[in-house]
């Protein structure tokens, strides 16, 4: 009988625990209260497949290392978890739209238990996987499988969020409440998983008598990632509940529109669809010039389209294509540079020498100094500071 190793037990342990932290995560995270469950559904069984790994040293341990051939397919469902969630960020996942993602599940299914039948079966049952099923030629199909599949999710998930980062702009003109930076982390996280995972398989080939311990330490990766997921995803507000009270259809109507709009999609058809005719859009692009300038409402520092539409009396997908199709903007790039110009005309006034950078951002209608920091050197080139110091504009210290 194969008795483990103080290290070992240690790292099952380990193991065993990160698998059941796993599952209960993905539980809290499917029930939490003020979640969005249509978004943070995908999330959960995202952190409960990526805890699978984890659970093959205990599996083995239990039963024996055929235990692997029967939960692997379910790995495959790791990277389509992620893109789903990443994509819920802007429309509502039909079935329809997430049925597709899953046809490679079941062909793994059926390679992996075809790989049982002609290799699995052939072994004696034991917790240690002999050196010849790893090495064995039929071993790299679904290795190369999973592997081209979590690399292609990957930049597909990315894709997702980028277009999500495009949407955001078309509806908030303050956007540090979306932070997207943990998003980014997480598939760039995924990634690095998968790095990490070809890593060891290429040790687990040169030593394969060291099997458990290469893959118990994945586990230990695995398992900091997934509470860093969990922690960051219960907390992140998604576009719905930052639009409460609007359907969700509606909204990712409004959002389809308005990409298609920016990429050039929209064209004549897109303006008999909205009966919004080119003198019309003048028309909207007018009224948007003017209250912008007259009411100064780009220092209201929350300031959404939706507010913007209610005061201007317009549809918001009518003020959406007005200010992308006339003024080549999106609403984000609108209000931003209009507070940008504010804040320049503040910090060249000799008047405002004694307000600190700070304030002046506050009256410009940015929300905090980082965000006007960002959105400032975005439009100029310089920070705030930079700028007030390239124009010899004297600074009291208060």
């Amino acid at each position: 009988m194969y008795i483990l190793s103080i290290s070992e037990n240690m790292l099952l342990f380990i193991s065993g625990f990160g698998i059941l932290q796993g599952v209960l995560l993905a539980a809290l995270l499917y029930f939490h209260p003020k979640c969005d469950r249509s978004v943070t559904t995908f999330l959960a069984f995202f952190i409960l497949f990526v805890s699978i790994p984890i659970l093959i040293p205990v599996g083995q341990h239990l039963f024996s290392w055929q235990f692997i051939i029967f939960v692997d397919p379910f790995t495959v469902l790791i990277g389509p978890f992620l893109y789903l969630y990443v994509r819920s960020f802007k429309e509502v996942i039909t079935w329809q739209k997430a049925w597709p993602h899953f046809i490679i599940f079941l062909i793994y299914l059926l390679i992996d238990y075809w790989l049982y039948a002609e290799v699995g079966s052939k072994y004696p049952l034991s917790q240690t996987v002999p050196p010849e099923v790893t090495r064995h030629p039929l071993s790299f199909i679904p290795v190369s499988i999973r592997l081209l599949q979590r690399v292609l999710y990957y930049f597909l998930s990315l894709k997702q969020l980028k277009s999500y980062q495009r949407s955001i702009g078309h509806f908030f003109s303050e956007t540090s409440r979306i932070n997207l930076n943990w998003v980014k982390w997480l598939i760039n996280g995924y990634l690095l998983l998968v790095l990490i995972t070809i890593i060891f398989y290429s040790l687990i080939l040169k030593y394969p008598q060291h099997f458990n311990n290469w893959v118990l330490l994945i586990g230990v990766f695995v398992s900091v990632y997934i509470y860093i997921a969990f922690f960051k995803g219960i907390t992140q507000p998604t576009l719905w509940q930052l639009q409460p009270g609007k359907n969700k259809e509606k909204i990712e109507a409004e959002i389809k529109e308005a990409d298609s709009i920016e990429q050039g999609q929209g064209g004549k058809n897109m303006s008999r669809k909205t009966g919004l005719s080119k003198s019309k859009i003048e028309e909207i692009v007018g009224k948007i010039i003017s209250i912008m300038e007259s009411e100064k409402i780009y220092q209201e520092t929350e300031l959404t389209l939706t507010q913007m539409a209610t005061r201007l009396q317009l549809p918001s997908h009518h003020l959406s294509q007005a200010i992308n199709e006339g003024l080549k903007k999106n609403f984000y790039d609108l209000v931003n540079g209009y507070r940008v110009e504010e804040a320049k005309r503040l910090l060249l006034d000799t008047r405002n020498s004694n307000y600190t950078i700070l304030s002046i951002g506050f009256e410009a209608g940015f929300n905090s100094k980082t965000t006007f920091n960002t959105v400032f050197k975005k439009f100029t080139g310089l920070t705030p500071t930079e700028y007030r110091d390239k124009q010899k504009i004297p600074v009291t210290v208060t």
